[in-house]
């Protein structure tokens, strides 16, 4: 019986040993991946341009896809005077190089900066599945970490009265993680701005708010083409008084504005999110600072 009473507890052991085992290799690879996810956007930056855009262009990293200085630019004089076609102006905003972008992704249509954060990455669209880009690079390769990227349901053009944008909080501070800056009332204050860049113009947004909200998908849930709708959602976006982790700004927002809505997840917390807003407040043409001249 005692011998038994051994087994049984022994064999308790095993399993017991092997299940721990089992989930920390899980956490593990699953840390792994939040660490090291986002390695394709290494070095992206809209004010990072060094090298010139290679021929092999799915290769090159995306900061090499933004406008280099014209100085750096060399005609090309073996190009035959007789050549019946002209080079298109590149689409090219501050130093975003949309032509060169599309190269390696038609769905890229923008491109979002937050000074003092991690946020400086293209935002994209698919004409398939909306969660594509929930894990899936600028590349359209198979990433943890995803993109930042927009669904259907918002135009291309920013003229919606509510566009919002997704990304992940990834650990390692890419992808939307660092809008957890603005939890702090000091960084709020200093930090009032999103930049949003389309190849013929950029759009400057205040923020008026950032706070957790649930999880419900706001596209659905609130048809903001409704005046009456979107005043009564803007009461409580502009005053989150329930949130936990609010802050905010005193701006008037009305029905007749547009807003930008960067959403986030808490975490481990699935039934929440974090939610950081902007009012339009600038709608400038396009500053090009590198065009490319037609060729006879």
């Amino acid at each position: 019986m005692k011998n038994d009473k051994k087994k049984l507890w022994a064999g308790i052991w095993i399993v017991s040993l092997v299940l721990v085992i089992a989930a920390l290799s899980v956490l593990c690879v699953y840390l792994f991946k939040m660490y090291n996810a986002g390695k394709s956007y290494d070095n992206i930056g809209s004010a990072v341009i060094n090298s010139v855009v290679s021929e092999e262009t799915v290769d090159t990293p995306i900061s090499s896809l933004l406008s280099e200085p014209e100085s750096k630019k060399v005609e090309d004089s073996s190009r035959p005077s007789s050549a019946p076609k002209k080079k298109q102006p590149d689409k090219i905003n501050g130093n975003v190089n949309f032509t060169e972008l599309w190269k390696i992704n038609t769905d890229i249509y923008a491109w979002i900066k937050i000074p003092n954060t991690n946020v400086d990455y293209p935002v994209l669209q698919t004409d398939g599945d909306d969660a594509f880009y929930l894990e899936h690079n600028y590349k359209k390769q198979y990433e943890f970490a995803g993109s930042i990227y927009s669904e259907k349901l918002n135009s291309k053009d920013f003229n919606d009265p509510n566009t919002v944008l997704y990304g992940h909080n990834m650990l390692n501070g890419t992808m939307f993680r660092t809008l957890h800056n603005f939890r702090d009332p000091d960084f709020f204050a200093a930090n009032p701005y999103i930049y949003i860049i389309l190849p013929d113009r950029t759009l400057t947004y205040e923020i008026f708010s950032a706070y957790e909200y649930d999880d419900r998908h706001l596209l659905y849930s609130f048809d903001f083409n409704n005046k009456e709708v979107f005043a009564e959602y803007l009461e409580y976006a502009t005053n989150p008084t329930e949130s936990m982790m609010c802050n905010r700004r005193e701006i008037d927002v009305t029905a007749d504005d547009k807003i930008i809505t960067l959403s986030t997840c808490l975490g481990d917390i699935d039934t929440s999110r974090y939610l950081v807003q902007g009012v339009l407040i600038s709608d400038e043409p396009a500053t090009v600072i590198s065009q490319p001249s037609s060729q006879p």
